[in-house]
């Protein structure tokens, strides 16, 4: 048998058996309509049956809503029984359904008693076969609490993605069965360098990474007190978290139980972080600087006692002491002047040499040269050699170099990078004064010089009484005195 014959063969068949089924299906009672109208009076939505003449055959009572007759309103014109505004809605879909279209549309209508309502229309054929379309159907689903639902969840969620837009927080949803951010909104990156989506997607692994080992233990433990608290309880806790550069940021956390399991054990908690590493910084250097205030208010006062039993024992008039007592003081608050500007971390020694000789330079401008590379003293540093050229350059005034017309000093200093160490090497040289002899008695300024100031600098010094003028080498190793910014 050829392949054609084959398929003619298989043909004949196959529709001997579809007649077979057709002859089955024809045998079978057809279920009446009373058992229909039935079924669908128990539906919650509108059903309404049209006959091809246009009238209706059955609406259940679903339908009552949109009726202005009780249903089922058999053989009732749909126009004088179906509400105003739905027959307007239906009219157009039944004649297309009559041949054979089907509709659908969602629409706000008003209904029978004149309220609004949102409601999903839909309009098909009703029979088939060889009885063709005998009418029509139409199916009424009232949506309107659906919908509002909808609209709430949507403003809601507008609402949210504003609130977290304009706070500075990041908000995220944590599980404790899978150990990670299910979650996320708001400003996650500020906060942990990580978007939303990167912190939800990251998982477990992510979130492992983000915590500092130190705060593991304290975060576990504000956690298990969280647990203990009552819904709505709100525990915070600080902590440092790995930015995705690599560094450290200290964020505060707010965590509320969110859902429990059936032993009411948390399982779920919505958490708000801010970042406060800028508070952080801020708090160290107030608790440093406070500390550095203490410390140095205390050095100050010994400074000012010792000048002054220093000052008041040299058996000077009273007037005289005085004016002594006075300049030396000022002196003093000029190094303390730039070390204030400087935030106590220290001074440029050209800025201190400056404030130091200022009242003396107004005697003859360019008799004190200064000279030197620039170089950074630590605080301590800074207030002793500046009391040590206030002392070099008084005495110079007085009885050295710049008592007369001609005299002048020079005032350099060089630095040694060779030592593992920095160094500093400092000379006060007077020349073309008055010939200079060593004094009768050692005053406050030669013990200041000699014996105070190699303790503050952790130096050495020398003061040579030469014929030719004063000289006064200092050396001194110099500490890293980086400049603080506290802006």
């Amino acid at each position: 048998m050829s392949q054609s014959e084959e398929l003619k063969a298989e043909n004949a068949r196959l529709a001997a058996r579809v007649a077979e089924l057709e002859a089955l299906l024809a045998a079978k009672p057809p279920i009446d309509r009373a058992s229909l109208y039935r079924m669908t009076d128990a539906a919650p939505w509108g059903v309404m049956s049209v006959s091809r003449d246009g009238v209706i055959d059955y609406a259940n009572r679903g339908m009552q809503r949109w009726l202005t007759r009780p249903p089922p309103a058999s053989g009732d014109a749909p126009e004088t029984a179906v509400s105003a505004d739905l027959w307007e809605a239906m009219r157009e879909p039944l004649a297309a359904a009559m041949a054979g279209a089907t509709f659908e549309d969602l629409l706000v209508l008003r209904d029978a008693s004149g309220e609004p309502r949102d409601l999903k229309l839909t309009v098909v054929p009703r029979g088939t076969g060889s009885n063709g379309i005998t009418g029509a159907v139409a199916s009424v689903y009232d949506v309107t609490e659906h919908r509002a639902l909808d609209r709430a969840v949507r403003e809601n969620e507008a609402r949210l993605a504003q609130i977290t837009a304009v706070s500075p927080t990041a908000i995220y949803l944590f599980d404790f069965n899978t150990g990670s951010a299910i979650w996320a909104a708001g400003l996650t990156e500020p906060v942990y360098g990580y978007t939303p989506h990167e912190l939800v997607a990251g998982g477990a692994t992510l979130i492992g990474t983000l915590i500092h080992p130190e705060d593991i233990p304290s975060v576990g433990r504000r956690l298990r007190e969280l647990a203990a608290t009552p819904d709505g309880h709100v525990s915070e806790f600080e902590l440092r978290v790995r930015r995705r550069d690599g560094g450290w940021r200290w964020i505060l956390d707010r965590a509320v139980a969110f859902e429990r399991d059936g032993e009411g054990r948390v399982i779920k908690t919505l958490s708000a972080a801010i970042d406060i590493d800028e508070r952080k910084q801020a708090e160290e250097r107030r608790v440093m600087l406070i500390n550095e205030l203490n410390h140095r208010v205390k050095n100050t006062l010994a400074s000012v006692q010792s000048i002054a039993r220093q000052t008041l024992r040299s058996g000077r008039p009273p007037e005289q002491a005085m004016d002594l007592f006075t300049a030396r003081l000022v002196a003093l608050s000029a190094a303390h002047n730039v070390l204030t500007r400087e935030n106590w971390s220290g001074a440029a020694l050209h800025e201190i040499a400056q404030e130091a000789l200022a009242p003396f330079t107004t005697r003859g401008d360019g008799r004190i040269r200064i000279e030197g590379p620039d170089a950074r003293l630590c605080a301590r540093a800074a207030v002793g050699l500046a009391m040590a050229l206030h002392e070099l350059a008084t005495n110079a005034a007085k009885y050295g170099a710049l008592s007369g017309e001609n005299g002048r000093v020079d005032l350099t200093w060089t630095l040694d990078d060779s030592a593992p160490v920095r160094r500093l090497a400092l000379e006060w040289r007077e020349r073309d004064g008055p010939a200079v002899s060593p004094p009768a008695r050692s005053g406050f300024g030669s013990r200041l010089l000699t014996q105070g100031l190699p303790g503050e600098l952790d130096g050495t010094t020398d003061l040579v009484f030469d014929a030719a003028g004063v000289v006064c080498r200092i050396t001194a190793p110099l500490e890293a005195t980086p400049v603080l910014d506290l802006a």
